[in-house]
């Protein structure tokens, strides 16, 4: 089955550069499903609104949402 390959930062269109060096500054590289993304600049914005919309809307509190992120961790098996 053919993939999609993940872009990194210096490979992604002008648009999604700008939404991906952030997150790759903060975490020391961007996030494969950023990079997928990435091939669609709308997607990767629309991506990132959705990720960012819970903290910045200020109905939950910051403590739960980091709890809410720690257990979908668990939850796909991930390795960091």
């Amino acid at each position: 089955m053919a993939r999609i390959r993940s872009l990194t930062v210096d490979e992604a269109p002008d648009a999604a550069r700008l939404m991906l060096k952030p997150l790759a500054d903060d975490r020391g590289h961007a996030p494969g499903s950023a990079g997928i993304q990435a091939h669609c600049p709308p997607v990767l914005a629309a991506s990132r609104a959705l990720a960012t919309a819970p903290a910045e809307s200020g109905v939950l509190p910051g403590e739960l949402i980091s709890l809410v992120c720690l257990r979908v961790a668990q939850l796909v098996i991930c390795p960091l």
